[in-house]
């Protein structure tokens, strides 16, 4: 591309000395250049002896020679071959520097062969047959990219250094690296250096593979880059991956920019529709207004965009910044048609809300960028695209998905109507009734937004959204130090941090069982009310329970979207650990008539809040884990449904309206507690927890098992308060469940 006396580009001495290293570590013999004079060849200024071929056709009989004898850095011209050449070639080759590659053959088991060829040829698509026939001989051990390194090409043009050794059934590791276009280079020289002693890891610019990838597979260090991967391999955790074509079919453009260019106006015209070009697409994800470049034509309905439509722009530079460019079309956009610069993805008729809007936003990630950079492709056609997997969500996720952009949508009529209202202030004929449109209608949308920012407050979160027995424990601990730092406050703070952990202890015992898990944990309360006696479990036995939970392999072992899975590990993190050892230390103390002094008491009680607080903080999934009492239940054998009443206990009035919903299932018990599911199961927790009239109080509250004392009578305790009753009846459903022999 440049003879001897053209200056080269800064960075090339700098890949000259990479390529010297390269070699230098893998042979311990100077490698013989083998090139043309071809005006397509890259000139690389060096002092190693060279053998030149009259013509790319030469370049495989002058480097099988070569190679007997030492390394060869073949350098063949990066140009479409002849009509003679491509005759000889192998199958679908057509490239002189594809071909010049795959005439050459190993000499000996300590063959070396290195190529300077387009980055493309290593990981386009379009390249697959290429280095499957390469594969067949030759396995690559070193790879290095760069761009910006040759005089007369593109300083975006990437170009690859890539190494062969003779192909063996033991395998290789594989070292990829780039040279990147901003960075010291002192730094890129020692950070290669590293890179070719290391035998695995990654350093800043490179890492090291444990042998190449499949035959024919891409080389693409973005490919690889173990971060990707391990990327790609957590996506599981939305719930599933599933190829684009299932998701998405690809309706074909309206319009060839080319062929059908005489088909498309300058003005709108009766009958036309706006056609969308890739420029008309924004990175905002929007569509861009109509401007002096718009173009309109006469499309008919059923080639036309649709509402819902995702828009990609075709062509993908791979080495330009920036995401891929996605836009949704929207009912306001249409009509429109779509040119053939943009890619067009409708969404299957079974693809949900939350399904496609999840699919958009992976299309707009940089790991899906980085999939683009990796196959080297400069259009997003149908065939690249269809084989994408894309994560779906699970149920919860998309019901969380489905909340979010509700309260998105809420969030924006809002804002619509606060602006409506302000713009509207001078517009009325009368100001009198233009004042008290603007105080009545301002009053309503001020308690909204004051409503929605009391959530902001941990402390009317967890009174408004936490299960009831937490939420009414927690007012009394805010209604007490309202009054004052003294005793009472103290011990409402304690008696909160334990009826938490009950609670979440229990849901665990009422999961675990329903999963088939065992907890050792269960023995030392078994034993206890198996006993009889006036003390049954407390704080201990919670937590020991919670403790075992969250180191058990079994219940690691719970799939993420399962309520155990956060039971399991509420106050597992360091933090929590120890905020829940402190708290127990207190409550041990308190039942042992161990007070705490008059002088200590304000400390002590602001020590203990603030564990509290954390202890709550780490339960905050309890807020979507409703708490459930069924009241009622109708089943419909024919459609297989059943209606549902029921109380959602939650927040700290025990006072709540009935609802009503569908289930799948005629297995509920009425009158039982149960725990709602992000997806819309219910598990049932009795007779961990069970909701009953207490007879002291005469409300209706949530109870356990505290103790039994003597063989025939169970007492069970009140989370709420902490009045008792007992319930013979109990005694036999215990035993069932294993909490008494």
């Amino acid at each position: 591309m440049t003879d001897s006396s053209t200056p080269h580009p800064p960075r090339h001495d700098t890949f000259r000395l990479l390529l010297e290293l390269a070699f230098g570590t893998l042979s311990d013999t100077d490698p013989v250049v083998v090139t043309t004079n071809d005006e397509m060849t890259a000139h690389l200024k060096h002092e190693w002896r060279s053998c030149l071929a009259e013509s790319a056709g030469e370049l495989p009989d002058i480097a099988n020679t070569m190679l007997g004898t030492a390394p060869v850095l073949l350098i063949p011209p990066w140009s479409r071959s002849s009509d003679t050449l491509a005759a000889a070639a192998e199958g679908p080759l057509r490239s002189a520097h594809e071909i010049a590659v795959a005439g050459i053959r190993p000499e000996g088991d300590d063959a070396l062969l290195a190529a300077l060829l387009p980055a493309s040829a290593l990981t386009s698509p379009r390249c697959r047959e290429f280095r499957e026939i390469v594969d067949y001989s030759w396995q690559p051990c070193l790879v290095i990219f760069a761009a910006g390194v040759f005089d007369g090409v593109h300083q975006l043009f990437d170009t690859a250094a890539v190494f062969w050794r003779p192909r063996s059934s033991e395998g290789q590791p594989l070292k990829l690296f780039r040279f990147p276009g901003r960075e010291d280079e002192k730094a890129v020289e020692s950070d290669f250096r590293r890179l070719l002693s290391r035998a695995s890891g990654t350093g800043k610019f490179g890492y090291v593979l444990p042998g190449p990838p499949g035959s024919g597979e891409s080389l693409s260090i973005e490919l690889h880059d173990p971060a990707t991967t391990a990327r790609w391999s957590e996506l599981d955790a939305w719930g599933a991956t599933v190829p684009m074509k299932d998701l998405f079919a690809f309706p074909a453009p309206a319009l060839h920019r080319t062929a059908h260019r005489h088909l498309l106006h300058d003005q709108r015209q009766d009958g036309s529709v706006r056609v969308v070009a890739a420029r008309d697409l924004r990175h905002d994800g929007t569509l861009a207004g109509l401007d002096d470049s718009s173009r309109w034509a006469e499309v008919p309905p059923d080639r036309q965009l649709r509402a819902g439509d995702v828009l990609l722009r075709r062509m993908f530079p791979p080495r330009a910044r920036g995401n891929l460019v996605v836009v949704e079309v929207a009912s306001e956009d249409l009509p429109l048609a779509a040119d053939d610069s943009v890619v067009t993805l409708r969404a299957s008729g079974h693809l949900g809300g939350p399904q496609r809007l999840v699919a958009v936003l992976f299309l707009r990630s940089p790991l899906v960028r980085k999939w683009a950079v990796g196959l080297s492709v400069a259009n997003l056609t149908a065939s690249v695209l269809r084989d994408l997997p894309i994560p779906q969500p699970d149920t919860a996720l998309a019901v969380t998905i489905e909340g979010l952009e509700a309260a998105r949508s809420q969030l924006e009529s809002w804002k619509d109507e606060s602006e409506a209202l302000l713009a509207s202030v001078f517009e009325e004929e009368s100001a009198v009734t233009a004042r008290r449109r603007l105080l009545e209608s301002g009053r309503q949308l001020r308690m909204r937004v004051d409503a929605a920012a009391l959530l902001d407050d941990f402390s009317h979160r967890v009174r408004t959204r936490y299960p009831h027995p937490i939420a009414y424990r927690w007012s009394e601990v805010q209604v007490h130090l309202s009054r004052g730092a003294d005793e009472a406050a103290y011990e409402a703070i304690v008696e909160t941090a334990e009826v938490l952990l009950c609670y979440t202890a229990l849901a665990v015992l009422s999961l675990s069982r329903g999963a088939g898990l065992r907890l050792g944990a269960v023995d030392g309360i078994r034993g206890r009310l198996s006993r009889g006696g006036s003390h049954g479990p407390g704080f201990g036995d919670w937590a020991a329970i919670l403790n075992e939970a969250a180191e058990s392999k079994a219940f690691r072992r719970v799939p993420d979207g399962d309520p155990l899975k956060d039971f399991s590990r509420v106050f597992s993190d360091p933090e929590a650990a120890s905020a829940r050892q402190r708290l127990a230390a207190r409550r041990n103390a308190k039942s042992h008539l161990r007070r705490v002094d008059a002088l200590d008491l304000p400390s002590a009680i602001d020590e203990a809040h603030a564990d509290l607080m954390t202890l709550l903080e780490h339960a905050s999934f309890l807020a979507d884990l409703p708490l459930v009492h069924v009241t009622g239940i109708r089943w419909d054998t024919l459609r297989g449904t059943a209606e549902v009443d029921y109380q959602e206990l939650m927040g700290d009035n025990a006072l709540v309206p009935g609802q009503q919903r569908p289930y799948s299932s005629s297995g509920l018990e009425i009158g039982s507690l149960y725990l709602a599911n992000e997806d819309g199961q219910l598990h049932l927790l009795r007779p961990f927890l069970l909701r009953r009239r207490c007879p002291i109080c005469r409300s209706w509250e949530t109870f356990h098992v505290d103790n039994t004392p003597d063989a025939s009578s169970v007492t069970v305790k009140s989370l709420e308060r902490g009045h008792t009753d007992t319930d013979p009846s109990l005694r036999q459903v215990l035993e069932h469940v294993g909490l008494v022999e």
